[in-house]
Parts: structure tokens; C-alpha cells; sequence
């Protein structure tokens, strides 16, 4: 109440003050109350249309130990071409500022969870990695990668051959210790080649060589970087999917 009643003592005031006198008054008494009200509105108004100009991610990547200021508007425009996405009001997002390594230090275990966090709401569609950042996905107990087996048909696969990523289910299954059983991951041995599936006693294909693929590689990666594509198990837009490794092998 004290505000109302000061609000229409100021309002009296001001319509005493002579007409010519006004605007040097409102300058007076006002100025600073006035531009601060300005800049509030200005404020409010770049965030609406700040929101209003945010597109909507329709299809979720992970770059993982890309090289440092990307951009991938370019690589996308190709992608783009190939699908219904309406770019105005719409955007593929893949994320390149994530660090992942065998070391377990607390930047990957962040990615991890942020990667875990994305595929539990069922907001995540693919990772492409490093060599080094792809073995610690692809062997999550979790299982976060398809098995390609289940994702393209053996004349695909075929075409594929020498170019797939295998982890030994042999392995997986080492890790993948009933709770209690401590197995520390980073003290298991690992296949030494991923791409010879005749060294494993459970090769299961879950990732896609895509180094070949110039315009990504010198979009995300340091030069003479090996790279793999990987299908998250859960992902709703599995046709998205296949549109996206259609464009990289075309």
C-alpha cells in the first residue's frame, strides 16, 4: 500500500510542475529509474526472442576428443539434404566438447554420464569417437551400442568388411560381473585389433570405420585421427540413422 500511495504522490507532483518545466523534472528525478526500467525491457525481449529463434534438436550426436572450435554447419548441409528436417525451426546437434580417454579421470566419467543421461531419456541417437573414447563406449557394460547385425542387412555388412569395429562378447561378459563382484575395467585385456573379428571368441560388429570420410574427419579431428560410428541401442530415430551413414558412404 505504501508503494501505491507514494506512486500517486509522485503522479500529484508531476502534474504540478508547469508543462514546459516537465521533461527537465522527469530527467531530474527519473532518468536513472527510467533507463534501468529500458534495459529490464530490452533484456526480456532479447530472451523471448532469443527463445523464439531456438530450434528444436531432431537428432542427437557425440563427437567424442574432437579437436577444439568447430564448425559443422557445412558438413550438416549435406545431411540435411538427405532428410525432412525443416532447418529453420529445426537442427541435428552433435556434441564435440567432450573428452573421453582409459584413464577414468573425472572428465570421463562426466562424459559418461552425460552420454548415459541422454540414452536414459531416450534422446541420443549416435557417438563418433576416437579410437580410444569408442572402446571405453563400446564396451559399457550398459551395452549402449546396436549389434550392426540387427541394424544392417548382411549386404551392407558385407560392404562394410574391414571396416567394422568388433568387441568379444567373451569380454563383455567378463565385465558384466554379477553386483558385488568387483572388475576393474581398465585392468581387463582387450583385443588388440578391433577390426579382426578372427582373434575374438564373440565378435559382435557394433561400429563403423569413418575416417575415410574426409569432410567429417577435417570437421571434428586432429589429421591422421582414426574415428568410429556407433547406433545407440535405443535410439527413436534409427531412420535418421540410416539416412546419416547413407550420406557417409554413399
Amino acid at each position: 500500500m505504501k508503494l501505491f500511495a507514494r506512486l500517486k504522490k509522485e503522479i500529484r507532483n508531476f502534474k504540478e510542475v508547469p508543462k514546459e518545466e516537465r521533461w527537465g523534472y522527469f530527467l531530474d528525478y527519473y532518468k536513472w529509474y527510467a533507463i534501468i526500467a529500458l534495459v529490464v525491457i530490452a533484456l526480456l525481449v532479447q530472451g523471448v526472442v532469443g527463445m523464439a529463434k531456438q530450434k528444436e534438436t531432431v537428432y542427437t550426436g557425440f563427437v567424442l576428443n574432437a579437436k577444439i572450435g568447430i564448425d559443422d554447419e557445412d558438413f550438416l548441409k549435406g545431411f540435411y539434404a538427405l532428410t525432412d528436417i525443416d532447418t529453420k525451426t529445426q537442427q541435428a546437434a552433435f556434441y564435440s566438447d567432450l573428452i573421453l580417454t582409459q584413464n577414468g579421470r573425472k572428465n570421463d566419467i562426466n562424459t559418461i554420464q552425460r552420454i548415459m543421461a541422454s540414452i536414459s531419456i531416450e534422446d541420443a541417437d549416435t557417438v563418433i569417437s576416437t579410437a580410444e573414447g569408442f572402446q571405453v563406449c563400446a564396451y559399457n557394460t550398459s551395452r549402449i551400442f546396436v549389434d550392426l547385425r540387427e541394424f544392417l542387412d548382411e549386404e551392407t555388412l558385407e560392404a562394410f568388411s574391414g571396416k567394422l569395429y568388433y568387441i568379444d562378447g567373451a569380454v563383455m561378459e567378463a565385465l558384466s560381473k554379477p553386483v558385488g563382484e568387483f572388475v576393474d575395467p581398465y585392468a581387463m585385456e582387450y583385443p588388440a585389433d578391433p577390426t579382426k573379428p578372427e582373434t575374438m571368441k564373440d565378435p559382435i560388429p557394433v561400429g563403423i570405420d569413418v575416417s575415410d570420410r574426409e569432410d567429417l574427419m577435417d570437421t571434428y579431428f586432429l589429421p591422421d585421427t582414426t574415428a568410429y560410428l556407433g547406433i545407440i541401442v535405443n535410439s527413436q530415430r534409427q531412420d535418421l540413422t540410416r539416412i546419416f551413414i547413407d550420406y557417409l558412404f554413399p
